[in-house]
């Protein structure tokens, strides 16, 4: 066997490895959520009957996070349960895995602001250190504005120095070509061209005598 050829061979092993590993990961974590989110909640049975506790914060908050790791973990599937070749079907389970998501994310919203009880102590951690990162970016954010303004300023002198050779170049080039196309295209081969359509067309000339008109 030549080296190309073992090369390959090694290649499509370690592509198939690297895909079985991540098919195996995250499986395991979509079939490990409900255990982690009774375990984690403490919900028993009769607690999924009561509406005090399915309305509250941790029960939306903590279920709308696991729909969403869910969800997203399905998207990435190398392989999930419709193939994706298969004609406009293929799609369908992952847009399903979308609007999943998109639930999970709407749990966690309405846990948040309209939510009985206190939190889950994660979640406020969570939003505790993005507040935090966004004020510690907002001086990032006003140099990267500024930068981009002044990029802008400095620009603008080469812009005004370039617009007059453009416009030369369009008069003296760009236009007469144009000019020249017009004359072949639409001249007197388009009149009669115009004038061909409105004998065989009768409401063809209508229409043109209308527009004429409303000019």
């Amino acid at each position: 066997r030549t080296s190309r050829l073992i090369l390959a061979e090694m290649g499509v092993i370690g592509w198939l490895a690297h895909v079985s590993m991540k098919q195996a990961v995250l499986m395991g974590l979509i079939a490990s959520l409900p255990g982690l989110f009774i375990s984690y909640t403490g919900f028993t049975e009769d607690d999924f009957a009561n509406p005090e506790k399915l309305g509250s914060a941790q029960f939306l908050i903590s279920a709308g996070v696991c729909v969403f790791i869910a969800a997203m973990a399905y998207r990435n599937l190398p392989f999930d349960l419709i193939p994706d070749w298969i004609p406009l079907l293929g799609k369908m389970d992952d847009l399903f895995a979308g609007l999943c998501a998109g639930v999970g994310l709407t749990l966690v919203y309405l846990g948040w602001h309209y939510g009985t009880g206190p939190k889950p102590a994660e979640i406020l951690v969570a939003a505790d250190l993005l507040e935090k990162a966004h004020v510690a970016l907002v001086p990032a954010k006003v140099v990267a504005v500024q930068s981009v303004k002044a990029g802008i300023k400095a620009a603008r002198p080469f812009a005004n120095a370039v617009k007059p050779l453009a416009e030369t170049f369009y008069k003296s080039t760009v236009a007469p070509v144009i000019a020249a196309a017009k004359t072949t295209f639409f001249g007197a081969a388009f009149d009669e061209y115009v004038a061909s359509l409105e004998k065989a067309n009768p409401a063809f000339s209508l229409v043109r005598k209308l527009v004429k008109v409303k000019k």
